[in-house]
């Protein structure tokens, strides 16, 4: 990013947390649409399957990525029956070094 003398630091910080931003929820959405897909149960209603959820907010001045599975018995499917149904844990695993590698693109 270049400065210019009509630039100020507040500006460049203000796009520097959009870019964060822009990059934090397309990650988020993409480990979504991945766990969504990748998820190794059955399907009888599809509930637990669209409760997937990926979203980025902000808590102060940290990006904060989450992957949530949105029905009461989610938790079962995470960690019962030997982990074997589990797709969040997993998936973060797998996104957590590229979406750091790209982070680090973002700000450079």
């Amino acid at each position: 990013m270049k400065f210019t003398n009509n630039m100020n630091f507040h500006s460049v910080e203000k796009q520097i947390r959009a870019a964060i931003g822009v990059y934090a929820d397309t990650s988020a959405k993409k480990m979504e649409g991945y766990a969504k897909k990748n998820a190794k149960w059955t399907d009888r209603t599809s509930n637990s399957r669209n409760s997937i959820q990926g979203n980025f907010g902000w808590k102060g001045d940290k990006a904060v990525i989450t992957l949530s599975g949105n029905v009461d018995y989610f938790v079962f499917l995470e960690l019962a029956h030997g982990k074997n149904y589990a797709i969040l844990i997993p998936t973060i695993h797998q996104f957590s070094e590229e979406i750091l590698r790209g982070y680090q693109r973002v700000v450079r």
